[in-house]
């Protein structure tokens, strides 16, 4: 079986003188070959082999989906994917200081908790998470759903769960991190940032400011020229029309925190409350994430008829050296459920 193309049509590529429409085609030509089909063979028969089409899609999908997660979070995660019976363990790389807290979800309750580290190795607790996507075989192989549709949706369901275990671990470290390193205060003050990024700085290099739109959106670099006229880079003023907030903030590099949307169909809250605005020295990778064994899919019967794959993955994530997070709270950002 050619992976490399079914790879290239779940990312949604381009091949060499293939569009991606071609690629996509040839791509379920493939997995269906694999199974002894055809694209033209009666659609009853391909339906016997559902579970088999979609079970190649998810070990494919389990070669790619730990590289992506790794992108979009790479400035302060690291991801490791573990094979079904290895043991979940992260190699600490603390040079000379050593570490001393993590935040890890308890294996009973699913409560983050602190714990102390005595050694190099972190071991972190996996459970299933599962990501739905409405989607039938019919709509796959006739292209109404293409696999890079298919692997979008996918991607961006185990990315929300990553950054909902993310927020609620950085939460958590608030809770126990020296009160030296939370300042709260309305609005978001240059000295009060700087002062938590200097403490950040002690404990390791290439630090972060992790942060939802709403509070970065405040950091800037204004250049004060007189008591009256002010300056921005033109840096920033690129950085804010493209992505609404600055890209660098005196040097460190500012990251954002997705959040989303809740909505009981008359009222719309985001999930996440907004205020806090984490610093964290990013060179340790402080957020772990990990994910073990092959994913798999689930066929789901809805009522009226429609059907829903589930893709199921153990998965976990957890917080090293919780007592060097620092935490700048704007107070006067309000909402958000948790």
């Amino acid at each position: 079986m050619n992976k490399k193309l079914l790879q290239t049509a779940l990312l949604g590529k381009t091949a060499a003188e293939f569009s991606a429409t071609d690629v996509n085609k040839n791509a379920i030509e493939e997995i269906l070959a694999e199974c002894g089909l055809k694209s033209d063979m009666n659609v009853r028969k391909i339906l016997a082999h559902k579970s088999e089409i979609f079970a190649i899609i998810s070990e494919v999908i389990d070669e790619i989906l730990p590289k992506d997660v790794q992108n979009i979070m790479g400035a302060y995660a690291e991801v490791k994917n573990f094979k079904r019976d290895d043991e979940v363990v992260f190699q600490l790389k603390t040079g000379y200081k050593r570490a001393k807290l993590s935040i890890v979800k308890g294996a009973r309750g699913g409560v983050y908790k602190a714990a102390r580290i005595d050694n190099k190795l972190m071991d972190l607790d996996v459970d299933t998470w599962t990501v739905g996507v409405y989607v039938t075989l019919e709509d796959i192989i006739l292209g109404n759903v293409t696999l890079g549709e298919l692997y979008s949706n996918l991607l961006a369901g185990f990315e929300e769960k990553i950054y909902e275990e993310t927020v609620v671990a950085l939460r958590t470290a608030a809770t126990v991190a020296p009160g030296s390193h939370h300042i709260s205060a309305a609005g978001v003050a240059d000295d009060n940032l700087d002062k938590l990024i200097r403490i950040a700085k002690a404990y390791g290099d290439n630090v972060v400011i992790v942060g939802f739109q709403s509070a970065i959106a405040k950091i800037n670099n204004v250049v004060t020229l007189t008591e009256t006229e002010h300056k921005l880079p033109t840096e920033d003023l690129t950085d804010i029309r493209n992505t609404g907030f600055v890209k660098l903030y005196k040097g460190t590099p500012i990251v954002e925190l997705q959040n989303f949307i809740l909505t009981d169909g008359a009222t719309a809250n985001f999930a996440f409350k907004e205020g806090d605005i984490f610093i964290l020295p990013g060179a340790s990778k402080p957020v772990k994430v990990a994910f073990k064994g092959d994913s798999y899919m689930v066929d789901e019967k809805l009522p009226g008829g429609a059907e829903q794959w589930n893709e199921h993955k153990m998965a976990g994530v957890g917080l090293l050296l919780a007592d060097d997070v620092c935490i700048l709270t704007d107070t006067g950002i309000t909402g958000g459920e948790y």
